[in-house]
């Protein structure tokens, strides 16, 4: 076996380190704390337990042990919107990955009727799921629930012009989603004839306001002339 210097060791990659320490070829007692640690995240990516990695790099469990400690501790995440963000289009452009790739398999010229059919059931539940998550998130509205919370809780400020808008927009990004369902589609034509009829009730309520404030007024002249 050979015995590595402290140089060579740190310029090889962690594949490198575990095939060489896997062939006999290295002594895995001999690396540093870094170099220990970064095959043992990789044996742990692997499913390895503490156990089995303590076996593999030569140490005892109790040092394995406290290795991951210190890696959870450097892994650690605090909140932060910008990763948020980040972490969130990674998700996005992944799930679309998968979808895609599903879609070509159920596309292709191979592979069974019964294979094909459950690729394409799988590219829908990748969709489906995808559309969840970011509903979950707050980047696509939870419909139907959440379009009517936005006609209930209409402020005064907020004009049905504005309502309107929203509404076809959620509409059209349900569309581009393919979650426009045929219960969805039902629910924001209600919605739809839930603002025409505010509308209406609005707009008569103005008029008998107007119609009451006229009489009053005429009222008022009637008897100064009296």
């Amino acid at each position: 076996m050979a015995i590595p210097d402290q140089a060579s060791v740190e310029s090889k990659d962690v594949v490198q380190l575990l095939q060489e320490i896997n062939s006999g070829l290295t002594d895995p007692r001999l690396f540093d704390k870094p170099s220990r640690q970064s095959c043992l995240e990789a044996l742990r990516l692997e499913g390895y337990t503490a156990s089995q990695a303590a076996s593999v790099l030569k140490v005892s469990e109790k040092t394995i042990l406290r290795d991951l400690k210190e890696i959870r501790e450097r892994n650690s995440l605090s909140p932060n919107v910008q990763f948020a963000k980040e972490f969130t289009g990674e998700f996005f452009q992944r799930a679309l990955g998968h979808h895609d790739y599903l879609t070509r398999l159920a596309r292709s010229k191979n592979g069974s009727l019964g294979e094909k059919a459950q690729c394409e059931y799988a590219a829908w539940r990748v969709l489906r799921e995808l559309i969840e998550k970011l509903q979950s998130a707050g980047y696509l509205p939870a419909m139907p629930r959440q379009l009517e919370l936005m006609v209930d809780s209409r402020d005064d400020e907020q004009s049905m012009e504005d309502l309107k808008a929203k509404i076809s927009a959620i509409e059209t990004t349900a569309k581009e989603c393919g979650s426009l369902t045929p219960e969805v589609a039902e629910k924001i034509s209600k919605l739809k004839l839930r603002v025409e009829k505010y509308e209406v009730q609005e707009t008569t309520l103005k008029l008998l306001e107007e119609q009451k404030s006229k009489t009053q007024e005429q009222e008022d002249i009637d008897e100064q002339k009296n």
